[in-house]
């Protein structure tokens, strides 16, 4: 995990909404593209972790990655944060799954909990050190804003054939 945010960190940018714009009131984020060639077998480990959880829990149907992996840092100093949104719309149809990977550790930062929202009530995410979260893409989630330290994790998309 560390030799991968520090593979990444010097190729950051700033998190962009769905639509390519950068809007600080909705999302405040640096992100980087994990490269699929030289970390293929993070892909690898992460499909197959995809199938495990879609064939025991999801059961929908899934076809892999049509988009890289991305590793994503929410900062204190600015008060990272993603505001609630889903994964899922008219410009990313395809996605079923969203997987969240934890990379920091608990200590690392405060506030930047990944929250899933559902029956109206919004569900924290586990936040040891290498815990992953999936769910249906459509599902309203946010990272609140991070007030000390730093937030690092990886986020995956995987797609298939439009939701019927």
């Amino acid at each position: 995990m560390d030799q991968l945010i520090a593979d990444h960190a010097s190729r950051l940018s700033e998190g962009k909404l769905g639509t390519g714009q950068t809007t600080a009131e909705v999302r405040r984020s640096r992100v980087a593209f994990v490269d699929v060639e030289r970390y293929q077998w993070l892909y690898q480990r992460m499909w197959q972790a995809a199938l495990e959880l879609n064939r025991n829990y999801f059961n929908v149907e899934i076809a892999g990655f049509t988009e890289r992996i991305q590793l994503a840092r929410y900062d204190g100093s600015n008060q990272g944060f993603y505001t609630w949104h889903t994964d899922f719309a008219d410009i990313a149809p395809r996605r079923k799954l969203s997987i969240s990977v934890q990379l920091s550790r608990p200590e690392d930062y405060e506030g930047g909990d990944l929250e899933l929202l559902f029956h109206e009530t919004p569900h924290k995410a586990e936040r040891s050190r290498g815990s992953l979260t999936v769910f249906p893409s459509f599902v309203l989630h946010r990272v609140t804003p991070v007030t000390a330290g730093t937030r690092w994790s990886l986020v995956a998309w995987i797609s298939g054939p439009r939701w019927r």
